[in-house]
């Protein structure tokens, strides 16, 4: 489903601006802060209901505004034009967040992710790529938590149900735990029994979504830098004795019966240490991604390239994943183009770009319509406003 209409209000800088959209690659350009990645935001947010820059939603709304709204419009068919729209409204400190799938008001998150990827003629997705942050593979393991729990909630909104009542029984333990003089172990027994549940729900579902991006991994890699050695992807959890799982061609996932006894078993054997903790230690909630290179962390041994290179797999083998999963073809969002790439990896992911039937956002300090793409729409940025928006033909080739 391709974005026909975009329109944006109080977002950061932009005050209220409107972009008729087109298929293929849009490069929006022009100097620092001048609102190119707030229109990626905005897409994102009608996507995914938050930003990829920032937790606290407040920040998205332009200073002084008591709103912001972004509004999307789709074609159906040559009669029929549907809508998703999220309002954000600032209430004393807090920001109250409303989703409209064809001004319809979702009750939560989950209604919003189902209706708009399963029971609506919109079924629209939007997937950020940004070259330069390699958080994701260098930062802390909460970063690639968050990542794998964010997609698997974009295309499952079960998932998104099962880590929410998830995380509600981990903070019901944690504040049983810290209690001063003692507390009810009969209470911790139905807590970890429900831990033990939901969480190898979760754990199942990760395990399933790594071993299908594994080799596609692999493939882009070997694409995007040849010369690079193979990255193994790995899964790390107590739950397996404290040694990692990797996605090797002969990987099975475990059932989830079994995980649910193997965590209920490593729940009770940790209990000593959890009481002397006063924190809940086992558990997807302490899970980690792995990337090693030869046996070892591609941070010991991967270069700044590298890392980027498997950046950039790693995300493209997300997009592919959800288009099978889903049936939904998502909309391409690549923030700060130009500053990072090599001539390489940009090449590839040009030629790669421009294969595609994909609908793409790009921002760059540069304007790129000398880059040998067929058919572009190039959209310049200054202080919040579209300076100017034409459709360029590449004759160069």
């Amino acid at each position: 489903m391709k974005l026909e209409k975009l329109s944006i209000k109080n977002i950061r800088n932009i005050h209220e601006i409107e972009i008729e959209c087109s298929s293929g690659i849009h490069f929006i350009y022009g100097s620092n802060g001048q609102g190119k990645t707030s229109i990626l935001e905005s897409i994102y947010l009608l996507s995914n209901l938050r930003s990829f820059r920032d937790s606290d939603l407040s920040a998205l709304i332009r200073l002084d505004c008591p709103f912001a709204q972004v509004k999307g419009s789709f074609r159906i068919n040559h009669d029929t034009v549907a809508e998703l729209r999220v309002d954000l409204v600032k209430n004393g400190s807090r920001v109250e967040k409303r989703a409209y799938i064809n001004h319809k008001l979702s009750k939560s998150a989950v209604d919003y992710f189902g209706v708009k990827l399963h029971h609506s003629p919109v079924q629209f997705h939007a997937i950020n790529l940004n070259p330069t942050s390699t958080d994701l593979i260098r930062g802390e393991p909460g970063l690639r938590r968050t990542y794998l729990n964010q997609v698997l909630s974009s295309e499952n909104p079960e998932y998104l149900n099962v880590l929410k009542r998830y995380q509600k029984v981990v903070d019901q333990k944690n504040a049983l735990l810290k209690q001063e003089f003692g507390y009810d172990l009969e209470f911790l027994k139905i807590l970890n029994e429900k831990l033990a549940q939901e969480g190898a729900f979760l754990i199942h579902a990760r395990l399933i979504y790594l071993q299908k991006i594994a080799d596609p991994i692999h493939e882009f890699l070997a694409k995007i830098a040849p010369s690079q050695a193979p990255v193994n992807l790995g899964y790390f959890s107590k739950v397996f004795e404290g040694e990692p799982l990797y996605f090797n061609r002969h990987f099975e996932v475990q059932t989830i019966e079994f995980l649910t006894e193997n965590l209920h078993q490593k729940l009770a054997q940790n209990g000593t240490q959890e009481k002397l903790r006063r924190s809940s230690l086992i558990g997807p909630h302490r899970d980690d991604i792995l990337f090693t290179v030869q046996g070892r962390d591609i941070l010991d041994v991967g270069s700044q390239g590298e890392i980027r290179s498997l950046l950039l797999a790693l995300k493209l083998s997300e997009l592919e994943e959800f288009t099978s999963h889903t049936g939904v073809q998502p909309v391409l969002l690549i923030d700060d183009f130009s500053s990072e790439l090599d001539t390489t990896r940009r090449s590839f992911l040009l030629n790669y770009l421009k294969d595609s039937d994909l609908q793409i956002f790009v921002t760059t300090t540069d304007n790129l319509v000398n880059e040998k793409i067929d058919e572009i729409t190039v959209l310049k940025m200054n202080q919040g406003f579209i300076e100017g928006i034409t459709r360029e033909f590449n004759t160069s080739q």
